[in-house]
């Protein structure tokens, strides 16, 4: 059990890290909370976090944001990692979507632009965020996808409480809650990339492109995913939490959504 470690949420773009940290919001008070967002186009306002006294960093408790990871050495106390996978071929069409819609974001003018098109996006584009941003983010490098692999896998195993799936995100949801104590969570997806295509409708060349450029996530996911579903085999009443939290959410849905009509 992970109670008295700080927690630290690592939002890997595109990996449903919007709607968990509202979901964290409610479960940590305000006072307690630091994040971790941008200030420009090009920088996020980590410094600032850096740069707090001793005195305010021992109150915090959630760190969350676009991190990086070591981060964790300016905190007081111990702390663990929890972040969300996504399987890198969602993840790449997402994102590329993404920042077609979003005017304020520093790639957009640029993709734009050059009108790219996904295949462009995933092998014109040297970023961090773009291509095996999953292990880069988790290790805290940026070298070869088999460096970068190895010490996210080892970073996982000393100093993530969790690691969670997209995919599975309601089962992620309860594993997470047993971990930190947390009560029922409930949430509206939020951030969701509108106008995107299927994996399905993916042409083999952007397909076969995206997994060239994604070898190394492609590895941490299938990783994480087999142990992932062991934990969950181990849950003896994880199919009725499960149920119950998607119930819950669907209730709570149907009560914004009929909320916005009165």
């Amino acid at each position: 059990m992970d109670l008295e470690k700080n927690l630290i949420f690592m939002h890997i773009p595109k990996n449903a890290g919007t709607t968990l940290d509202t979901i964290l919001n409610r479960i940590y008070p305000s006072e307690s909370i630091f994040s971790i967002h941008p200030v420009s186009n090009n920088k996020l306002n980590t410094d600032e976090f850096i740069n707090l006294k001793e005195s305010e960093k021992k109150k915090i408790r959630l760190l969350k944001g676009h991190i990086n990871f070591g981060i964790h050495k300016y905190l007081a106390g111990e702390s663990g990692y929890v972040t969300l996978l996504r399987r890198p071929e969602e993840r790449i069409i997402s994102y590329y979507y993404f920042v077609l819609s979003k005017p304020n974001h520093r790639l957009h003018e640029r993709v734009k632009n050059e009108n790219m098109s996904l295949y462009d996006f995933v092998t014109k584009l040297d970023e961090g965020d773009i291509n095996n941003a999953q292990i880069r983010e988790i290790s805290g490098l940026n070298d070869t996808d088999e460096v970068m692999l190895a010490k996210a896998l080892d970073n996982i195993e000393k100093h993530f409480s969790f690691v969670g799936l997209v995919e599975k995100y309601d089962e992620s949801l309860i594993l997470l809650q047993q971990i930190y104590g947390f009560k029922m969570p409930y949430y509206k997806s939020l951030n969701v990339t509108p106008k995107r295509i299927s994996i399905e409708e993916l042409d083999e060349r952007t397909l076969n492109a995206i997994v060239e450029h994604n070898k190394g996530d492609i590895q941490l996911y299938n990783i994480i995913e087999k142990k992932f579903n062991q934990e969950l085999e181990n849950q003896s009443n994880s199919i009725f939490l499960v149920a119950k939290i998607k119930f819950i959410n669907k209730l709570y849905s149907f009560y914004n959504y009929s909320k916005s009509f009165l």
